[in-house]
């Protein structure tokens, strides 16, 4: 309990049936340079960051792994997958990962990120990341759904099976966690219902926009941890999130939410990412 109380001082520093297959498109490279640095003996941690060609999007989107300590190909790891990559960067989730494994406290696991595109839409007042994300938004303009779904394929079949293709993590559904914040975890709302099978839990924190209310029931049993903040949940976004719960409790999920001290905080997320890791990967 001392070790995690100190770790939450640390300053502030994410279908159409996917279940883990691999697609011959995707760049496979498991004796590239940087995977054999990482398995040798002794070796550090490393945050790799890559660049991604996406033949959904017709750009390229950067990437990036986290690979614990003695990382070994013959090993395999459960995997968060994160969108909005730049809260992880920026918040040292590096650093976090690193005292948490090697204090003991949970056990390894690897942290796949996509880094979010924040250039604004030619004719459209808002960055891409927002009708990427976000379908309520993308609902609004035949471009903009196009957009979306070029996004949401992107990440589906390409970016998770680049981090299958060429890390050792798990790939089964209930091996896999999804991590959205804010728009991202919008993101992992939405894809729960349309994407049944590739995830079994999702983390989404503070999520905003959220309009489920045209999906059905769950497919899949699915579990969610949802936060927010008490400054958010102000007027009518207290009435959001309390309907948004409602919704994916009545849809067949199984949702554990809470409240915490703030408003839309990165630094409170980081601390809840702490909450989760230790929740479900306590170390043996």
């Amino acid at each position: 309990m001392k070790k995690l109380l100190l770790l939450l001082c640390l300053p502030v520093i994410a279908t159409i049936g996917c279940n883990g297959g691999t697609s011959k498109n995707i760049p496979k490279n498991p004796e590239s340079e940087d995977v054999a640095k990482a398995e040798r003996e002794n070796s550090p941690s490393q945050y790799i960051e890559k660049s991604l060609y996406s033949n959904s999007m017709l750009q390229s989107r950067t990437v990036s792994v986290y690979l614990p300590r003695n990382y070994s190909q013959s090993n395999t790891y459960p995997v968060i997958y994160a969108e909005d990559g730049l809260v992880v960067a920026t918040g040292r989730y590096k650093e976090l990962l690193d005292s948490l494994i090697d204090g003991g406290i949970i056990e390894p696991v690897i942290v796949a990120t996509s880094y979010e595109n924040k250039d604004i839409i030619p004719g459209f007042r808002m960055a891409y990341r927002n009708a990427e994300y976000v379908e309520a938004i993308a609902r609004e303009n035949p471009q903009l759904t196009q957009i979306y779904n070029n996004h949401l394929n992107y990440f589906v079949y390409e970016f998770i099976p680049y981090i299958e293709n060429n890390y050792s993590v798990v790939k089964k559904r209930d091996g896999r966690i999804y991590y959205g914040t804010s728009n991202s975890a919008d993101f992992g709302l939405t894809l729960s219902f349309r994407m049944p099978d590739l995830f079994g839990e999702y983390w989404c924190f503070s999520p905003v926009y959220s309009q489920l209310w045209n999906y059905g029931r769950l497919a899949m049993p699915t579990r969610y941890f949802i936060d927010r903040g008490s400054e958010e949940e102000k007027g009518d976004m207290k009435i959001y999130f309390s309907n948004l719960v409602d919704f994916l409790r009545n849809s067949g999920g199984d949702v554990t939410e809470w409240t915490f001290n703030g408003g839309h905080d990165r630094s409170k997320w980081r601390e809840d990412f702490i909450k989760m890791l230790v929740t479900r990967f306590p170390a043996k």
